[in-house]
């Protein structure tokens, strides 16, 4: 009788065989009856719960992406709003750049407004990203509408952040993801750790952490941000240095390393007694060179980005290892320095590499806003304003532009740089420059850099620049 109930009652609801001895108790019944029926109505409730951990990451992105942006697309930046950046520029480097100490920068509401268009141009994210900073007392608010999913169906993360004082610096106090408030314990715990791990490592993040430490003071009023710094240029090359080489690939190093080598050896063959070569000298056997490499399958539009870039290094007498790390430079003999001019000058040279050189690895932009900004600290602090330096200086970025562009055209350009027969064919004479304007002398003639009679001048020499033979007939 026993055993006949023990099979029927495991057979009924499948159970163990020690768990059936223990059914054949009194009162166990009951008990296996309750425990079974328990387990099939928390079934359902499993399954809910599995569903709804799985659901979400998917509920928590309905509520953080919205449709819509939070900002409207901004403008690109007008010749009036560009001038005012220049100025803010110039007012806020020192009158010795090159000399650490106390330092001061005033910010306005609307200056910071374009310094973030600018940097959004700049970096070509405009007009899908776009961004919003206004002031407060005492608070800085930063608002970021961030393209993920453009289609049919347009996703964005709009990010909304408050920045408040705190014992002479910022931090921050509130941030929002779409309609989701991140609490400011994770927010603080997250940026923590994220700081330890850059400060620890070598990269130019930690730099940059370093540059936010030179920043004594911040006084934020509704109308202005004015920060009270240490100005360390040490500090500011090396982060520009290791900024340069954050954007250089592995391949683009080898690349670099390759024309430094090939400018070395033409550099040793050169007589010990000769003074100074034209930038043809160099630009010709290297843009050749470039061109064999791109015939033979290589990404020309990089073979003449980083040719440009290593030129640019060795005519301003400077080391390679800002470009390749000092690793790599240590496995490199340093090349001798031959001065190269154009038009007679090294200035020139100088200027017109370099801007090539800056044109091609972050944009015609940023070389133009440099540019006009050195020419402009040269006439208040230096030498005077020089059209013929922002004449060559045009000359660069346009070459670069195109040189960049795309693949054929970067092609085209190795094919007539290879073949240049003189410094005219990209860089014209330029007469009646005035060169070494004071910034007084400039204004009693121009006004300011918005005026009429400066702007017909600029367009004089652009035109002058755009008719060389090597810019003609271009895709």
């Amino acid at each position: 009788m026993y055993r006949h109930r023990r099979v029927e009652f495991h057979a009924k609801y499948n159970l163990p065989t020690h768990f059936t001895a223990l059914s054949a108790r009194p009162g166990w019944q009951a008990v296996a009856a309750m425990a079974i029926k328990s387990r099939q109505l928390l079934k359902p409730l499993f399954k809910a719960l599995l569903i709804f951990l799985v659901s979400l990451p998917v509920i928590l992105l309905l509520v953080i992406l919205e449709t819509e942006p939070s900002i409207p697309a901004s403008e690109t930046l007008q010749p009036a709003e560009m001038a005012r950046l220049e100025q803010f520029f110039l007012e806020a480097t020192p009158q010795s750049p090159g000399n650490p100490g106390p330092h001061q920068v005033r910010v306005s509401a609307g200056e910071l407004d374009l310094l973030a268009r600018y940097a959004s141009q700049t970096l070509g994210l405009a007009p899908d990203w776009r961004s919003r900073l206004s002031m407060a007392d005492q608070t800085l608010n930063a608002t970021f509408s961030i393209p993920l999913l453009q289609s049919r169906l347009s996703l964005y993360l709009n990010l909304n952040g408050t920045l408040s004082e705190a014992n002479g610096h910022l931090q921050l106090s509130g941030l929002q993801a779409g309609n989701l408030p991140i609490p400011n314990a994770l927010t603080a715990w997250v940026l923590a750790a994220l700081r330890n791990n850059i400060a620890a490592s070598e990269s130019s993040l930690g730099d940059l952490y370093a540059l936010v430490d030179t920043i004594e003071d911040i006084s934020i009023s509704p109308t202005a941000m004015n920060v009270q710094m240490n100005w360390n240029p040490a500090l500011l090359d090396q982060l520009g240095q290791h900024a340069q080489q954050l954007f250089i690939s592995a391949e683009d190093r080898r690349r670099i390393i390759a024309y430094y080598r090939q400018i070395s050896l033409q550099a040793a063959a050169m007589p010990a007694d000769l003074g100074a070569v034209s930038l043809n000298t160099f630009l010709v056997p290297l843009f050749r060179t470039a061109l064999e490499n791109s015939r033979a399958g290589s990404d020309p539009v990089a073979e003449n980005r980083t040719l440009l870039q290593t030129l640019a290094i060795y005519v301003s007498d400077e080391d390679i290892a800002q470009l390749v790390g000092e690793e790599a430079a240590g496995t490199l003999e340093p090349a001798k320095f031959v001065e190269v001019r154009l038009h007679r000058r090294q200035d020139l040279a100088r200027h017109l590499i370099s801007m090539a050189a800056i044109s091609a690895s972050a944009g015609a932009g940023v070389a133009d806003m440099l540019s006009i900004t050195k020419e402009a600290y040269d006439a208040r602090y230096r030498s005077g304003f020089s059209f013929s330096d922002l004449a060559a200086n045009s000359a660069g970025t346009l070459l670069a532009s195109y040189a960049t562009r795309d693949a054929q055209t970067a092609m085209l350009m190795q094919e007539r740089l290879s073949m240049l027969n003189d410094e005219t064919d990209y860089m014209p004479e330029i007469g009646n420059n005035r060169d070494g304007l004071s910034e007084d002398d400039f204004n009693a003639l121009y006004a300011d850099r918005n005026s009429p009679e400066y702007q017909a001048r600029l367009n004089e020499i652009e035109q002058l620049i755009a008719a060389r033979p090597l810019f003609q007939n271009l895709p």
